[in-house]
């Protein structure tokens, strides 16, 4: 990602992004309060060669820790940016898990009403498209962000593309690593559980 004055470093859930957005375009920083003191466990994120399939420019793990754009009150969180070699496509994963299934559909909710009103964000239509996700797109500072975020019970799953084209197929690769993600973020929150 390109480092310019109204940018910053974009994490995991494009749909939080939207705060930082809106953050940024008023001069401010995000507000690291807001993030959950915990951070779950690296093995509710999806490697890099799972991401590597979709995206195989993307060759190394960037950074991770805590998703410092979640929405609401998460309980804790995790958020991994993959990026290729010069840092100018970035895939960020997140996770993001409240206490009750009602705390997470209302941070979703949440998340989805700034979405919608951040400058220059539009919806993108996805093929397959779950009934508790939602795709858009933002370009700002000439780089182009794409994510999708969905809901899952107590979790909400996030990933964005950073530095990509916005394409039917860059869209539908998205969504695919999705799923994927989806299905390990749940299986690791069942292992944790019958721990």
């Amino acid at each position: 990602m390109r480092n310019g004055p109204g940018l910053i470093k974009f994490a995991a859930v494009f749909i939080a992004v939207s705060e930082v957005f809106l953050l940024t375009a008023d001069g401010q920083s995000p507000s690291p309060a807001k993030a959950a003191d915990s951070i779950l466990s690296s093995n509710v994120v999806v490697p890099i060669s799972t991401v590597n399939r979709f995206f195989p420019e993307v060759t190394s793990e960037a950074s991770t820790g805590r998703n410092l754009t979640v929405v609401a009150n998460a309980k804790a969180t995790r958020s991994v940016i993959y990026a290729n070699s010069d840092s100018s496509k970035k895939v960020t994963i997140s996770v993001d898990q409240y206490a009750t299934a009602s705390d997470a559909s209302s941070a979703y909710q949440e998340a989805v009403a700034k979405s919608k009103t951040v400058p220059g964000f539009k919806p993108v239509h996805a093929e397959n498209l779950d009934q508790d996700a939602f795709v858009g797109t933002v370009t700002q500072g000439g780089e182009t962000h794409i994510g999708l975020g969905a809901l899952h019970d107590a979790l909400i799953v996030g990933a964005t593309l950073a530095g990509y084209d916005l394409t039917p197929e860059n869209t539908a690769k998205l969504v695919a690593l999705t799923r994927e993600e989806e299905r390990v973020a749940k299986a690791a929150m069942d292992r944790n559980r019958q721990k």
